[in-house]
Formats: C-alpha cells, structure tokens, sequence
C-alpha cells in the first residue's frame, strides 16, 4: 500500500484540487484507491465532488469518540467491513468524504479518534491511499504525516515565502520528520520574476516532483463536479499522472 498525503502550509494552494486529481489517476490505471478527507474542522471534498452531506468521516469519528470512552485507541480497530457504510463513492472512487458535523478539533479525544482512523484504514486492502489534510500545524495533522509514504508539500509561487518555508521545514525536523519522505510540487508555472522551482527545492531540501500547469475549472461546483485525470488527457493530467507514477515506483 501507497499512503500519500497531499499538504499544504499556507491556505488556498489548491492541495484539495491536487488530491482529488491524484486519486483520480491512481483509480483510473487500475490502482485499488481511496480518496480520504483528514481535515475534521471543515474540508471540502464533499462540495468539490458534489457528494452528499453524509455519510463522511465525520460520522466516523462520532461513533470512534463513543468507543474512546470505553477504550484506548490501541484496542479499537475497524475492519473494511466496519468502515464501508461511511464511504461514498464518485465516479466509482470510493471517497471517505469532509466532516458535516460541528468542528471536532476541540474534542480532547481528537487525536486518539485520528489514530484510530489511521491504524485502521492502513489495514485496509486498498494499493492507494490519498489523504486530503488540513492545513496549518497541529498535532493531529502532524500525526497523519509521520505515518504516510509521502506527503506532497503544496506551494503557490506568488505568495511563497522562502523564510516561512524554512520555518516550517526546521519544525518537521525538531519533530522527527526526514526530509526523504516529503515532495515539493508548485500548484503553477511561475513567471520569470518569481523564484525558480530547483533553487527552492534546493534551498529547503525538499525534492521538487512536480511542477503543475493551469488547468481551468476545478472548483468542482456542485452539479458540475468532475476528476479531470478520469475522463480526459491534457497537460494538467499528464503532469499529474508523472506525479502519480513517481510516487507509486519509490521503494
């Protein structure tokens, strides 16, 4: 199995766009793939797909909280069969959706709840994993990108900041990532008066994989909601798919 989480440290990178796109290509060249909201405050796959408000992984963790009164998250393991009825599907792809429900990252048994999410989809029979994450550092979302094969680091050329980034780059370190395990990719071509892609990988040391083109219309408005890399080819999909490939042939 493949866990990849798509991340980004500033908002509006379109990391959500990118995952969505990213399981796309996985499920459509055969790869058993799950698409999977991990940000419990407010994510938005289920409007960018179009999906309905329920069931999500939302209510997943309402009935986990319930077990957590009762038991450590070590001992609470869901089988497929226990977390089918809060997976929907578009287009065929089984989507664990956004939460619907109220913000649930005041619930001190929050990250227990996201440990045994995570303990118990990694069991699953799926080649793919692709997590949407949330935003921003706290310890859960730290949590769900310690325990991922790769995690895509988002950036937006136009608003990037190399000081904040290697801020945030030191933070993963104190906190016991290694920087094999995370992949730059730009959401878009920057023109020639922003900074070069290789000098910021080489700068972080982050290796750069991938540099995505425009590609117009992903707001996945509802009723026109669509996965590009499922039903047609264009430079955003071919980049997308050399992205995909690159992760599924690492060791």
């Amino acid at each position: 199995m493949k866990a990849v989480a798509v991340y980004g440290y500033s908002p509006c990178t379109g990391k959500t766009s990118i995952a969505k796109e990213l399981a796309g290509f996985f499920h459509s060249q055969g790869r058993n793939t799950m698409l999977v909201d991990t940000d419990l405050v407010k994510g938005n796959l289920t409007e960018k797909l179009g999906l309905n408000s329920s069931p999500n992984i939302g209510v997943w963790a309402a009935d986990i909280f319930k077990r957590l009164d009762f038991l450590p998250y070590w001992d609470i393991n869901y089988t497929w069969n226990e977390i089918e009825p809060y997976v929907q599907t578009f287009n065929s792809l089984p989507v664990l959706a956004s939460n619907t429900l109220e913000d649930l990252a005041g619930s001190p048994s929050l990250l227990g709840c996201v440990n045994v999410i995570l303990q118990s989809l990694l069991k699953t029979p799926y080649d793919v994993l692709v997590f949407d994450n949330s935003g921003g550092v706290c310890d859960h979302t730290l949590n769900i990108l310690l325990r991922m094969d790769k995690v895509l680091l988002v950036a937006e050329p136009f608003s990037f900041s190399l000081p904040n980034a290697e801020a945030f780059v030191r933070l993963l370190v104190d906190e016991g990532f290694s920087m094999d395990q995370f992949g730059l990719v730009l959401n878009r071509y920057p023109t020639h008066a922003e900074q070069d892609p290789l000098e910021i990988s080489r700068t972080l040391g982050i290796s750069l994989y991938g540099v995505l083109p425009n590609c117009p219309d992903l707001s996945g408005k509802r009723g026109q909601a669509r996965i590009f890399t499922m039903d047609r080819a264009n430079r955003f999909t071919d980049e997308i798919g050399h992205l995909a490939n690159k992760i599924w042939n690492e060791n």
